[in-house]
């Protein structure tokens, strides 16, 4: 049987998945580090991206490359771009990219997402009793921290959610003719600017000039507890939702659009 491979950008976004289901073998495929288990009769493969388009693209090509997928699905968290309860749970309906050049430009590199899929992620959290909302994601190559970008990206994009990777993911997906969804939990709102610039963590040499700026203005340390808190909100309702998720197994709908 053809794994679904559900893709995640950070060690905290995998350990929620994990949570979600029973148990899970630890296999190397491709040269990458991957969770493997099955759960109601399909195999289902966790796989860590790393943060950002170029690493989750790198990751999913060399995936299936190696092996067949009957789906793609980008998972984590997400910054909400309209009114939204952090731990709310945004399901795709379609990704694009936007590149930062001077402003926001869009990219016209829509990738749409599954019907099937999506509607039984939406029937997934309804159960878990959690507020579902879908629409556009857009993906962008860094950490959008502040609150102004935030909304000139909502104006810009009428995208209801944000991430760095679900872009890159889909167009992996599209190229390999493979059934794509995004289903990410709210961790941060479009109107709170992030305690810090994260993408100074992100660059190589940037870990000192992280902790500068965060020893520069302590106040930061607030925010940084807010964040932790909302990341582990967001945790736990991915972990409801794809728990349910998995649960239910393959309807009989979705064989076709799967296969």
């Amino acid at each position: 049987m053809k794994p679904v491979a559900i893709f995640a950008a950070t060690r905290w976004e995998l350990r929620a998945l994990h949570r979600a289901f029973p148990t899970f073998q630890v296999s190397t495929i491709a040269d990458l580090r991957c969770l493997v288990g099955e759960q109601a009769g399909q195999s289902y493969w966790l796989i860590q991206t790393g943060v950002g388009p170029e690493s989750a693209g790198r990751v999913a090509k060399s995936i299936m490359n190696r092996q067949s997928i009957r789906a793609v699905v980008s998972a984590g968290f997400a910054c909400a771009l309209e009114p939204a309860q952090v731990g709310d749970l945004i399901v795709g309906t379609e990704s694009l990219t936007a590149r930062r050049r001077g402003d926001w430009e869009m990219q016209d590199d829509v990738v749409q997402c599954d019907r099937a899929l999506r509607e039984r992620t939406a029937s997934a959290a309804q159960q878990a009793g959690l507020a579902v909302r879908g629409g556009r994601f857009v993906s962008v190559e860094t950490v959008v921290w502040q609150a102004e970008d935030k909304r000139r990206l909502s104006r810009l994009s009428g995208a209801v959610a944000l991430d760095m990777e679900s872009a890159a993911l889909g167009a992996a997906a599209s190229r390999q003719g493979v059934p794509f969804a995004i289903v990410r939990t709210v961790s941060d709102l479009v109107d709170e600017d992030l305690p810090v610039d994260f993408n100074h963590f992100l660059r190589p040499v940037g870990w000192l000039n992280g902790i500068q700026a965060l020893l520069a203005h302590p106040s930061s340390l607030l925010g940084l507890n807010r964040l932790r808190k909302q990341s582990c909100t967001a945790a736990e309702r991915l972990t409801e939702v794809f728990a349910r998720y998995a649960a239910a197994g393959v309807a009989a709908g979705e064989v076709g659009a799967l296969s």
